[in-house]
């Protein structure tokens, strides 16, 4: 099953390339959510064309995705799925979302709705001693935009391995495109 969430839309037409023909302004809310099930992602990130590509590459790689457009969003959806005795076995997580709550603030309430879960950083603007004060707070890993589908897979993966979940089989990236042939779609 997979979901978008999205407050407005950016677009005049008020339809979203990763939602299906469904209207923008028709906000599914956490309760009409199915249960995520151990293969689910919640991607978490204001920005539409990384939520509609990360949709596409983790959907291809046989993982569910959930998308919140926010972070208030993803911890209504949290909430959701621990008060019917559900989770979330990972969450990747922009650290930068204007207008709302940052990475770090969603990341704290996270960690006081279900402490285990493991939680991955992304940015665009990581530095890299940012690297190790993002593990010292509590994030599981940490990728830099843009990032390609190997490294995002990856990151899932061992992160559904700690949550003790056992994860997609790995793909085999041998007949993919060097990084740097890779088209624009596969970064974000």
């Amino acid at each position: 099953m997979f979901s978008f969430i999205r407050k407005t839309s950016p677009l005049a037409d008020g339809h979203h390339p990763a939602s299906d023909s469904t209207p923008t302004s028709i906000r599914r809310m956490p309760q009409d959510e199915p249960l995520p099930s151990s293969n689910c992602v919640l991607l978490v990130d204001d920005e539409p064309h990384v939520l509609a590509v990360g949709k596409a590459v983790l959907a291809g790689q046989g993982f569910e995705v959930v998308c919140a457009a926010s972070g208030e969003l993803a911890l209504e959806l949290i909430q959701h799925a621990r008060s019917r005795g559900s989770r979330y076995p990972v969450i990747v997580l922009d650290l930068t979302m204007p207008g709302g709550a940052s990475g770090f603030e969603v990341l704290s309430q996270i960690q006081d709705l279900d402490p285990d879960v493991p939680v991955i950083a992304c940015s665009g603007y990581f530095q890299e001693d940012a690297r190790d004060l993002c593990r010292g707070i509590g994030f599981y890993d940490i990728l830099q935009k843009p990032y390609n589908l190997d490294t995002l897979c990856t990151a899932v993966r061992r992160a559904l391995v700690r949550a003790g979940n056992s994860p997609t089989p790995e793909p085999d990236f041998s007949s993919a495109p060097d990084a740097k042939q890779m088209s624009p779609v596969h970064y974000f």
